[in-house]
């Protein structure tokens, strides 16, 4: 039998042979298929009919000079991807460069490196995160430009008023966690591991479905509000990718500047004049109050989206060999330009570094204050000692710090740092960066466990649970990903995969159900509130009110018992707002 199945493969080989002749399906590229570059298993050929295969998530061409093959990591949406399979199946009729270039982009009306540009007559949507290239001509560049503005700026400053309003609080304990982990899992620890985890052994042609069921409502976090939900559309057909990414940079500081602008005019009020314009429910305000929950909640959520933006600018992809040596280092997301191209140093590079300064100097405050030996140093220093955070300052550094305890204040700095660090992995190759953030996640967790730093036990518990959850996750990825570069077991990926389509989800039951609690606790509040209302101005108020008049009291109207003016109510109330809006001290260790 084995002699017949010799035989068999034999013929087989033959005939192929006879067929395709020499496997030099891209004569340009490589030998016959027995000396088949591997490319570490990114690219490899089939033995039989000399097909290429190419990775999903992986990019194959020319970068530099020499001509030279090389191969690497695609962004997710650019190059053409098997929706069904492990592997692109390139024709055997790819004889040149840019035949094979046209293969791998044309499908996203891309080209290029790394399919990094867009095709004539396309330009990048400013509304899309995977890039996508859509038709676009100067004709409807200014109504494009109407319609960014209010599917975005305008979204924002909805979101900043109701912030204002209701005086919603972000930065307390227990939404730390869950917005940490609504941030990273949309960005950094991303499942489908920028395509290269094979989500599609699941779910197929609606992997991108899947993919969008979480990380939109995730990114409502991260300040990427509505423009995921809205077709795609261009603003100009000469900008490009890059220009597209450092636009966003614009809608992340846009609610911290409305802030800031609002809080100079209430501050400038006695000069200006300006209560005569501010709305009568923003007259009541002060630095001390809603602006500065408001300001503290946008720089949470603004924060996160500046590191994203900054690593987005600053990623390569390292082009390597069929020996598996890099080569070359190139901008992934705009192919065309090396990491030392001169015009990409000067317009993207060096502002990208001088915002990761400033994402850099946020935490390292929070670190540092208040302590006691911070204190000691700065009261030394005249210089320094009028830069230390004055009143307002320390209020707004209450709002992170406030939900520690008095010797762990500090980790609110720590929860800022571990947001730059996970963006620093995200420069480093797959299996490094996987690597990195596994260790960052047990390392909070064992902090979390032995410190416990919340004053809420039950926070310290949360905390713990969710960055298990992003181990876990983390950890699944990694065998995925692995999996996916060799000859996986398919009932083993399945359940893995399953296993973190559900982990993912987690999160959201917490949040509907801390919803439903703070709904429910509000409602009760309320009722509790027009319950002492009521009894307040039916006994106390009425006694004051009729104290010694009780003759000129008209009892056939029982309205003018209750006056709404009272002295004593506008009293408790300047007390009450004085007490809300700007006097209450941090606690200092």
């Amino acid at each position: 039998m084995n002699i017949y199945n010799f035989l068999l493969s034999a013929v087989l080989l033959t005939v192929s042979l006879i067929i395709y002749g020499e496997c030099t399906s891209m004569v340009e590229f490589g030998d016959n298929c027995i000396t088949c570059p591997k490319y570490g298993g990114f690219l490899t050929c089939d033995p039989v009919t000399c097909d290429w295969l190419l990775l999903n998530g992986n990019w194959v061409g020319n970068v530099t000079a020499e001509g030279e093959l090389l191969v690497a990591s695609c962004p997710l949406g650019y190059c053409v991807i098997n929706e069904t399979g492990r592997y692109v199946w390139i024709p055997q009729n790819m004889t040149s460069i840019q035949s094979l270039n046209d293969f791998l982009c044309n499908s996203s009306h891309r080209m290029g490196i790394l399919c990094g540009l867009c095709q004539p007559g396309y330009a990048p949507a400013i509304n899309s995160d995977s890039g996508d290239c859509v038709s676009c001509d100067s004709k409807s560049s200014r109504v494009n430009w109407m319609y960014y503005i209010l599917a975005v700026y305008v979204p924002l400053l909805v979101v900043f008023l109701l912030i204002i309003v209701f005086n919603i609080r972000l930065t307390t304990g227990p939404l730390n966690s869950f917005i940490l982990f609504a941030q990273v899992i949309s960005t950094t620890v991303s499942i489908d591991e920028q395509g290269s985890a094979p989500l599609n052994v699941v779910y197929g042609r609606s992997t991108g479905t899947f993919t969008n069921a979480y990380v939109i409502p995730y990114n409502l976090f991260n300040l990427n509000l509505f423009g995921n939900l809205l077709p795609p559309f261009c603003l100009n057909e000469n900008l490009n990718t890059l220009d597209v990414i450092a636009l966003r940079y614009m809608e992340a500081l846009f609610p911290v500047v409305i802030i800031i602008g609002v809080v100079l005019l209430l501050q400038c009020n006695r000069y200006l004049k300006v209560n005569a314009i501010l709305p009568s429910c923003f007259q009541k305000y002060r630095v001390g109050g809603q602006l500065v929950q408001a300001f503290a909640a946008f720089i949470m959520l603004s924060y996160n989206r500046l590191c994203e933006i900054t690593t987005y600018l600053l990623t390569p992809s390292l082009a390597f060999d069929d020996t598996q040596q890099y080569v070359q280092s190139i901008v992934y997301y705009q192919g065309d330009y090396s990491s030392q191209n001169a015009h990409y140093v000067a317009h993207y590079k060096t502002p990208a570094y001088l915002v990761t300064v400033l994402l850099i100097f946020v935490p390292i405050i929070l670190l540092h204050y208040p302590m006691i030996w911070v204190e000691n140093i700065v009261s030394k220093i005249s210089w320094v000692k009028k830069w230390y955070p004055s009143a307002s300052i320390a209020i707004l550094l209450d709002t992170f710090q406030g939900c520690f305890q008095d010797n762990r204040r500090y980790f609110a700095g720590l929860y800022l740092m571990l947001r730059i660090m996970l963006f620093f992995a995200y420069f480093q190759p797959w299996q490094l960066q996987l690597l990195i953030q596994q260790i960052l996640f047990i390392v909070y967790i064992f902090l979390l466990v032995s410190l416990k730093p919340y004053r809420e036990t039950h926070l310290n518990y949360l905390d713990t649970a969710m960055f298990t959850n992003l181990a876990l996750i983390n950890g699944l990825s990694w065998y995925t990903v692995t999996a996916n570069q060799t000859i996986p077991n398919e009932e083993a990926l399945v359940t893995c995969i399953i296993f973190e389509s559900i982990l993912v989800f987690l999160p959201f039951v917490y949040l509907v159900a801390y919803l439903l609690w703070y709904i429910t606790k509000c409602y009760h509040k309320a009722i509790k509130t027009r319950v002492f209302e009521w009894y307040h101005n039916t006994t106390w108020h009425v006694g004051r009110a009729t104290q010694g008049r009780h003759e000129n009291m008209p009892h056939d109207n029982m309205s003018t018992a209750h006056p709404v003016n009272n002295e004593d109510m506008d009293d408790l109330i300047k007390r009450q707002d004085e007490w809300q809006y700007g006097t209450v001290q941090p606690r200092m260790v």
